[in-house]
């Protein structure tokens, strides 16, 4: 079980920061899933890829073989921006990341 003050902090930490990041993190599909439900009900609007560690991960890789490739291809996107009532937490891992492909994360408040 998760501490309720944990995921009250991660709460709060979100509001005040808007972004979290935790770096090093052993982090399974149903451990991803997991803390994604203690802040909230998880929603799962896309392809499952054959190699995603649990249903409700998406996983986007450049290789066809490891994920769904073509995802935000249009040069930006926002994320949730296609649902009527966008979520209000997103939590994402990267296990490996290629090099010289900046992440920007940009608050729309």
């Amino acid at each position: 079980l998760v501490n309720p003050l944990f995921i009250k902090q991660i709460k709060e930490d979100l509001v005040r920061h808007r972004f979290l990041l935790f770096r090093d993190q052993d982090l399974s599909g149903d451990k991803q899933v997991f803390l994604s439900n203690q802040l909230g009900t998880v929603t799962s609007t896309f392809y499952q890829h054959p190699r995603s560690p649990h249903p409700d991960v998406f996983r986007v890789s450049n290789d066809e073989n490891e994920g769904c490739t073509n995802v935000g291809r249009s040069g930006w996107h926002i994320d949730g921006t296609f649902m009527e009532r966008p979520f209000c937490y997103q939590t994402m891992h990267f296990p490996s990341v290629a090099e010289g492909g900046d992440t920007y994360f940009i608050p729309l408040k």
